[in-house]
């Protein structure tokens, strides 16, 4: 599948979650994908021992430009981490099992996630074509949206710099411009206005 620069509004999301015979593991898909604005591949690898409640977090083994053996903790919401964990425990998995499983039992495939992510949009009305990084751009979007700072939003993301998170969202300096502009940039009470 390809790099989609789609992003879904919080309402599009929402009508995935609201879709009346979504099956209980899309919704959890949806929701791992989504919550801690995990990529494709991270999301993949998840498993149950990987959900840290305690912490409010779910440890990332690898990811990008990681080793195999690299943890990194990443953030996500409590009642969507119980969510997943309730789920996992009636499918009976153990904790070396992935939490997005095929039919089979084994890891889901990519491909699949993404087919079936486009078919869900579809059957929700939402006329987007889902790709590699929709879920995490929709969730750092919405982040933003909400006043979070884009350094902020940037670790949230584990992007190593603002320009790589800047790109990645489509946010240029004339955004930036533009947001300084309507909220009355306060530089000019410091400098005053004699120029």
């Amino acid at each position: 599948m390809g790099y989609s620069k789609e992003w879904l509004t919080e309402e599009e999301v929402k009508k995935l979650l609201e879709l009346p015979n979504l099956e209980e593991k899309y919704e959890i898909w949806i929701l791992l994908l989504y919550t801690p604005a995990l990529r494709v591949t991270e999301a993949l690898n998840i498993r149950v021992r990987d959900l840290i409640l305690e912490k409010k977090e779910i440890n990332v083994i690898g990811g990008k430009k990681r080793k195999d053996n690299e943890i990194e903790p990443v953030p996500c919401n409590l009642q969507v981490l119980r969510q997943i964990k309730r789920y996992a425990e009636r499918c009976d998995l153990k904790p070396s099992d992935f939490i997005m499983f095929s039919n089979k039992g084994k890891k889901a495939d990519r491909s699949w996630v993404y087919k079936k992510l486009n078919d869900l949009c579809q059957e929700a009305g939402i006329d987007k074509k889902i790709g590699t990084h929709t879920m995490r751009r929709s969730r750092a979007t919405h982040l933003l949206n909400r006043g979070i700072t884009l350094a902020k939003v940037s670790k949230y993301l584990r992007h190593k710099n603002l320009a790589t998170t800047m790109a990645y969202l489509k946010i240029t300096t004339a955004d930036i411009q533009r947001e300084l502009d309507e909220l009355g940039d306060p530089v000019t009470d410091i400098i005053g206005g004699s120029f």
